[in-house]
This record gives structure tokens, sequence and C-alpha cells, in this order.
């Protein structure tokens, strides 16, 4: 694939510049022009530069880097990747090995590695991998200045608990953040890859000079094992690989294509990206990413369409308002430097009472004055009045804007926004827009709710039938198509509905008071016999038996660690966390090295010798027991 770099010796722009000797495609006749010389030019390689370079290895995971990973290769939003993990810290029952906590600490912002988890990956690479992948000396990452170094990064605890190896004991979800976590974990500790950037140019006999770019791998090294998605499609366009070319080889063109191209406006935050923004501009910790991805899809300041985070009318009102009436604060620098302060206090080195006292010294003016003056106005458009010819105005109701006339109580008329700029065309051609209710017979009326246009039927709210618009391109049950529904004393016929996922199903038109329901057509006379009672449907609740039972798993602990965490039973993070609170509370680091633990008469029972802090866990687990 190739793109036009040049027509007539001028180099082709997209949009006016200043410098004189350019080209513009600016309409579609020039642009046919072109596409119609290409087709019958005849095409060579008049030159290739090749520039050899290597790509280094990624660090292993911290938490955002998990959360952005999970996004990119499998969709997971940050909760549910912070669930999974939980899971593999806490422990996996692997039978014959016993029950063991797969992955180190998940809530981390250090890329620091243990010395014996260095070790153990410099003697696996060789013997998996061969001796070619493995680097002189131990690849050592820095973590930023901001990260603190009471968990190292994100990796295996057993490197020889290969994804492969223990895929039976695991569930699919699990399968696949372990699977990360261990390869990006080898292939931090493997060569950088080699490979060249190649730039072609290929000359037409039409006075059109094309250019390709891309690059041919050498040595894959880390690449071997792992390989770190991109956020965008376009990212990963930018490395494609290129064919063997060779200069003066002639080549034979494949298809030609004109696109129209608009500037475009900045892509949409993605979980992953967005965390990696929050990271970036020093805005959350490890343990507040999934909470604040979580906070802002709940209270519905944002709607997830297609893994993008679109901003709803609910949120931008919200960030108006804020940003209006509490300037100095809603801004990244303030959040970041309070996150600063707040580790100051964390560590003693700053007044927690002095903080408060500034911060309110400031704030309390600002909500006072905006208790007094925010409002949220309405808003004049150029839209008329169905029914008497006024204006419209936007007003402004519980989550959203909606269309009410200006002439207000003289004029009754409101409407959904979407509605006023619906069109028909955007749907299915042969979609009954005149049906009746699938439910009682009546009239249905096109409403907009938070999932889109749909008709629902006019005597709502007693009858709440509802019919689902296909899409161009969707499929969808015309009236007379929709099969009576097989319960017996059920006059409802079956009808097509989207979740709210947008995944298809169909259930009786008598649904929630008949309980038929399958997820394909044909799945009718295998899911219900001739004898299938009309039941009214019930929510399935969670049932929480021996087998499914999903709680938090509980240890027992030592009688010598007993004595540190006062307590017989407690969680894996828990008692790390008592430990933790018991080695500050007796300044047991090493004052030179805070990376050490020095331990007092209770922890010599647990590590008899001074410690690096990355070997905590692993002493511990000396004294913890699985309980039940």
């Amino acid at each position: 694939e190739a793109f036009i770099y040049s027509v007539d010796g001028k180099k082709v722009e997209k949009e006016k510049t200043d410098k004189k000797s350019v080209f513009l495609i600016s309409d579609k006749k020039i642009a046919k022009t072109i596409v119609d010389k290409l087709k019958k030019a005849k095409y060579k390689v008049a030159k290739i530069d090749k520039k050899e370079k290597k790509r280094y290895p990624v660090p292993p995971f911290i938490t955002s880097t998990l959360q952005q990973e999970a996004s990119r290769y499998f969709g997971f939003s940050a909760n549910r990747t912070m669930n999974i993990a939980q899971g593999l810290y806490e422990g996996i029952d692997l039978k014959a090995k016993g029950f063991e906590g797969i992955i180190t600490y998940m809530r981390t912002d250090s890329v620091t590695v243990a010395d014996e988890a260095l070790r153990a990956a410099r003697s696996f690479i060789p013997k998996k991998f061969g001796s070619k992948y493995l680097p002189e000396t131990p690849i050592r990452y820095k973590s930023k200045k901001s990260a603190q170094e009471a968990h190292e990064a994100i990796r295996p605890t057993n490197l020889y608990n290969s994804p492969d190896e223990i895929k039976e004991h695991l569930t699919l979800d699990q399968f696949k953040i372990y699977s990360l976590v261990w390869k990006r974990f080898i292939a931090s500790q493997m060569k950088p890859a080699i490979y060249d950037t190649v730039s072609a140019d290929i000359e037409t006999d039409q006075k059109i000079l094309l250019r390709t770019t891309g690059s041919n791998i050498k040595f894959d090294g880390f690449l071997k094992v792992y390989v770190e998605k991109k956020d965008t499609t376009e990212e990963e366009e930018k490395e494609k690989l290129l064919p063997h070319l060779e200069v003066n080889k002639a080549l034979k063109l494949d298809d030609v294509t004109s696109d129209q191209s608009f500037t475009k406006p900045p892509a949409r935050f993605s979980e992953a990206s967005l965390v990696k923004e929050l990271e970036k501009s020093g805005v959350g910790r490890p343990s507040t990413y999934a909470a604040i991805m979580n906070k802002i899809q709940n209270r519905e300041y944002t709607v997830k369409e297609k893994m993008t985070l679109k901003p709803t009318q609910l949120g931008e009102l919200i960030i108006q308002l804020l940003e209006e009436n509490f300037t100095p604060i809603v801004n990244v620098g303030f959040t970041a430097a309070m996150e600063d302060d707040l580790e100051l206090v964390a560590e003693n080195k700053r007044d927690w009472r002095s903080l408060i006292k500034e911060f309110y010294k400031e704030f309390i003016p600002m909500v006072e004055k905006a208790q007094k003056q925010a409002s949220i106005p309405k808003l004049e458009t150029k839209e008329k009045c169905p029914k008497c010819k006024s204006p419209l105005q936007k007003i402004w109701s519980k989550n959203k804007y909606f269309y009410g006339c200006s002439k207000y109580p003289d004029c009754d008329f409101t409407s959904a926004i979407e509605l006023m700029n619906f069109k028909k065309s955007d749907y299915e051609e042969g979609f009954d827009w005149d049906q009746t209710c699938p439910k009682c017979s009546k009239k249905m009326t096109l409403r907009y709710g938070r999932f889109g246009a749909f008709l629902g039927c006019s005597n709502y709210p007693k009858c709440q039938g509802i019919v689902n618009i296909p899409k161009k391109g969707e499929e969808f049950l015309k009236p007379e198509d929709r099969p009576a529904c097989p319960a017996l004393s059920c006059d409802g016929k079956i009808v097509m509905r989207k979740s709210r996922r947008g995944k298809t199903f169909y259930s009786c038109s008598n649904f929630p008071d008949c309980d038929v329901i399958v997820n394909a057509l044909d799945d009718l006379e295998t899911k219900y016999d001739a004898n299938h009672p009309k039941t009214a449907y019930q929510k399935k609740e969670r049932v929480y038996g021996k087998k499914g039972e999903r709680g938090p798993v509980l240890y027992e602990v030592s009688k010598e660690l007993e004595v540190i965490v006062k307590d017989k039973k407690l969680t894996r993070s828990d008692i790390l966390k008592k430990v933790w609170k018991y080695i500050k509370s007796k300044k047991l680091q090493d004052e030179k090295n805070k990376r050490q633990i020095n331990p007092d008469k209770n922890l010599s029972k647990i590590f008899p010798k001074p410690i690096d802090m990355m070997q905590l866990s692993t002493h511990l687990n000396k004294h913890l027991k699985r309980s039940g």
C-alpha cells in the first residue's frame, strides 16, 4: 500500500500552505484525473532507504499499564481487570501443586523487580527460547519519581507456571490476564528486536511519485513473546511490515482508491487511553483508576460506545458548571498538586491541618458564590415549534436537555431533541413504522430512550409494549413474520429485542408476564416443549453455594504472624497492609536504604535477617494457610 507523494514534481498537501511548490487535491475532479492516470500507469521501485533500528522491551506491568493493555487486547474495563487480577493474587487451586497466588500484588506504580525474580527469568529464557534472546546483564527499569516502592511490578510468582501449563485451572478471563502478565514479564528481560525501517519511492510514467513506508524484522527479540498493543489502528498501521523490494523492480497495480478526508477532531478517550492520560498528568493512584472509570459511567457522565467513552449531556453540563464556578480547582494541575501534598502528609512531611485550612480558605467562598449564582439557563435555538411556529428552547430536565416551546404555558409542545432530528432514512427501509403494539394492538408512537429510538405503545404506562427500530444493515422481524409464543395459553408473538449492550435476542411480546426468551429463533423448539406453561419471568438471583462462591479468600496465620497482625484469619491483602503498618509504626525501614527492612524481636521470627522489601511477600507465604 502506497500513498501519493508528489505530482509533476510538486509535493502533495491535504490543505493550503504557504509553500509555493505544492500540489493540492482540492476536489473530486482532480482526484478522478489522478486515479485515471494511476490505473493506466506503469510502476517501478525508484529508491529505497533503509535504517536499522532497535525496539526495546517495555517494563513489566504496573496497575495502569495492565488496565490499559487488558482494555486494548480484550476490551476489559479497569474494574473487571482489577477483579480478575485480585483473584490471581489471592490464589488459584493448582491441584497437585497446591493453592498458590500466581501473580504479585496488582496495585502498584513501581516497575522494580526483586533480584530473585530477575535470576529466575535469566535462567528460564535461554532454556525456553535460546541463549540469543538473553541480554548480557539483567534489565533494570526505573520507576517514576512519584512511584511508591512498597510493592514491586506485577509479575508471575513462578515462571514455570506458564499460562498453557496451568490453563485448566483458570477461567477464560483469568487465563487472558495471567497470559499478559507472564508474557510481559518474560519479554521485559529479553533482547531488543532489530528491524529495518524502510521508505520506498515508487515511480510512474505519469509524473506521479508514490511512497510507502514500513519495516522488516531482522531479529524478533522480545517480540517472540509479547507485542504491546497500540491505542489506535492508525498507530499500528505505522508499524506495518513491507514485502521484499528491489530498486528498478517493476510492480503490478492491485487497486487504486481515492478517499475524501477531513481534519479529524481529537479521538475520544477509551478507558485505556484515559488511564494513560491520568497517569501522565499525575492524577489518581493505582488504587483509584478503576474507581474513576466506574464512577464516570455509573453516574452517567459518559457512556461506552464501541470501546470509547462518549460524554453525555449530563457530563458536559457538569463540566460547564464546574469550570464556571470552580475554575481554580477544576484543572489537572490542582489535582496533581493535591496528590503530591497528600503524599507529603502520608510521609509526615506536611501538617494535614494547615493543608485543609489553606484549601477551605479558597474553597468555601467559591461554594457560597456558586449557591447564589449557579443556574442552568434555557438555551435559545433556531428550531420552530411544530404547533405554533414560535422559537423552541433547550430546557434542562433530570439528566438531559429537551425541546420546549418558548410560549409555554400558552403552547405545551415538548420533544426529545433526538426525535426532532430523527431521520427515517438512517434505518432499514422495510421497517413498518405504522405497526400496532404487539402487546395490546394499539397505535405505536416514536420515542427515544437511553439506547436510541424505538416504537412505544401509545397506551404507556398502562401498556409497556415496545419494538426496536433496526438501523441500516440490521436484520429485523416484520409483524407478519413473528412466530406465535410456544407457551400454553399465551397469545403473544415473538419479537426481536436488544439488550443494553446492543446484543439481539428474542422474547414473547408479553414479556415479563411470559418468560419465553431465546438468543436465536431456532432455539424456540429445543428450549420450550409443547407443554411449557405461561410463566411470569423471574430475574435470576446470584446463588452463592460452595462451588460458585466468590467471596474474599481468607488465610489462617501462624502464631508468629498473629502477634503482628492481631488476628487469626485475614485476606492476603489485609495481612500485607497490617504487616506494613507494623513496620512503619516501629520504624523498621533502614534510614539510609528505605528498601531494607530490619527485623525486630517479633519480625525476626518471620525473617531472621534484614531483607529487601520486595522479598516480604515470599517470607509471609510460609506463615499463611488457606482457610477452609
